[in-house]
């Protein structure tokens, strides 16, 4: 298991943070903390993936992104000096989590300054990413994001290099991750069925080709995808 958050230590640290830490476990569907909950730990997913989601101004709760193995969840919060979480976390799957306390966490970083580094760049990429969606959302008409957001997704599912990856999110949960409306992103959905690139199922997405996909992303949105 790579724990990128933990990229910084040796083997032998690494073991010792993860002996401190306490294994919890969540049902399909369960959340692991809600946004403003006091925040006082570290989750480091060790199976599973979870689904991170944010309220709006009108009250309205939107999926922003999904997380899997050897993340961490919570680094926004251990480096703020309002202790409170950011987001909602729902487990998409059966997700077994490892939990290091926030003042165990600081002791290490005082102990490897370079892990404290470490964990500004990761922000730093996030950054990155949030506002490149956040053009997308801006600039982008919705069913160009409906393909891009697909893509994002089959990074995160991919077992292997192989070229099919089964996403298990209902065409609801993409629309909500693609800030598209559920018709257009059946639409969209529906029309990469046809072209053969795609096979629709209850609950899911099978991506038949990820390359031919890529390229049309490319080919449509006529710039290159943001690595960040």
């Amino acid at each position: 298991m790579e724990w990128q958050l933990l990229n910084e230590l040796s083997e032998a640290d690494r073991r010792l943070v993860l002996s401190l830490a306490h294994r919890r476990r969540f049902a399909r569907g369960e959340v692991l903390f809600h946004e403003g909950d006091p925040a006082d730990s570290l989750h480091f997913i060790a199976e599973g993936r979870v689904m991170a989601r944010r309220t709006t101004e009108a009250g309205d709760s939107v999926a922003f992104r999904v997380i899997g193995r050897g993340r961490a969840l919570g680094d926004v919060s251990v480096s703020s000096s309002n202790a409170r979480r950011s987001s909602t976390i729902v487990a998409l799957e059966a997700t077994t989590t490892l939990s290091v306390g926030f003042e165990e966490f600081r002791r290490l970083c005082a102990a490897h300054p370079g892990i404290q580094q470490h964990l500004a760049t990761l922000l730093s990429a996030r950054v990155r990413r949030l506002s490149d969606q956040l053009l997308d959302a801006f600039f982008l008409p919705s069913d160009r994001r409906v393909v891009r957001r697909l893509l994002d997704l089959c990074d995160q599912y991919a077992e292997s290099a192989d070229q099919q990856v089964l996403v298990p999110l209902t065409q609801s949960d993409i629309a909500e991750l693609s800030g598209a409306t559920r018709p257009t992103t059946n639409r969209v959905l529906r029309g990469l069925e046809s072209d053969g690139l795609v096979r629709l199922g209850r609950g899911r997405v099978l991506v038949l080709d990820r390359d031919t996909l890529r390229r049309r992303d490319g080919l449509t949105l006529g710039v290159s995808r943001s690595g960040g």
